[in-house]
């Protein structure tokens, strides 16, 4: 695929905020003499996702545009406005290894690019489930304590990702390594006044309060990350997790012990990060 993808990936002529023609004009010029576009891999309404390469090294990369009509934050970093979702994955990928590694950004007439490493042999979680069904708990229990480490290392450094599940990890098959992605819904630890990331993992207080604490919501989602594992499935409805006790009969009871605990409908009755790492 040409550079012409990249230029006409997203098109727009409404007016950019952030738009600056000088930097966009450097910008072009700095992708082209550094990476080039091989092939889309997915494209949504939110980018599109490209393999690449980066020209100096000849090492594979991956490139996403992120369509400026959905960016809907800016932070300040290295004096340019970037949207959160570049700027948190810059942050997270500093705190924590087991985060995509961000190369270099871009901005466009109508988009931002991130470029990122591209990791070998990966599929996401949700694949990997869905290719070989629920893990035991030995291997379910080493992609799990990964991400819970990750996720404290993220917020030890005042990141929370707020979309913890199983398509934004992926994971090696082979050492079952695990690496995060996509923070487009990422925030400081302190901001949890407004309800973000996928509802099918958000815990009950968002639906009845609009609110809630960063370490129970996360506590929550990691729950249904190891059920997801454990058991192949994940049912969320009317504010309720629709246990399957029949797929749970061959989990440990510690375990199911483990599921009452995180999926308490009362926040504070939750095990932090901290003791949950502890379970274990």
């Amino acid at each position: 695929m040409s550079q012409h993808s990249i230029e006409s990936g997203y098109t727009s002529d409404e007016e950019i905020t952030f738009n600056n023609s000088q930097i966009v004009a450097a910008d072009a010029k700095r992708f082209a003499k550094s990476f080039s576009i091989e092939e889309e891999i997915i494209k949504s309404a939110n980018g599109i996702v490209y393999s690449g390469f980066d020209l100096s090294t000849g090492e594979a990369v991956i490139v996403k545009q992120i369509p400026k009509t959905c960016i809907s934050e800016y932070i300040l970093m290295d004096g340019r406005q970037v949207p959160s979702e570049i700027y948190y994955q810059f942050k997270a990928a500093e705190a924590s290894e087991a985060v995509v590694q961000p190369i270099d950004f871009f901005e466009r007439k109508s988009s931002f690019v991130l470029v990122m490493e591209k990791i070998d042999e990966v599929t996401d979680l949700y694949e990997f489930v869905r290719e070989h069904g629920a893990l035991s708990e030995e291997a379910a229990l080493f992609i799990f304590k990964q991400v819970l480490e990750a996720v404290q290392e993220m917020e030890a450094a005042g990141i929370s990702h707020r979309d913890i599940k199983d398509e934004n990890i992926l994971i090696n098959p082979e050492p079952l390594q695990i690496f995060i992605i996509d923070f487009g819904c990422a925030s400081e630890v302190s901001q949890t006044s407004t309800p973000r990331g996928t509802p099918d993992y958000w815990a009950p207080e968002i639906f009845t309060t609009g609110s809630c604490s960063t370490e129970s919501a996360d506590c929550w989602a990691l729950g249904a990350l190891l059920y997801i594992l454990l058991t192949g499935s994940w049912k969320f409805e009317n504010n309720t997790v629709m246990r399957n006790f029949i797929e749970e009969e061959h989990i440990s009871e510690e375990l199911r012990s483990l599921f009452d605990l995180v999926f308490h409908p009362v926040p504070s009755k939750r095990p932090n990060l901290s003791a949950l790492s502890k379970l274990f």
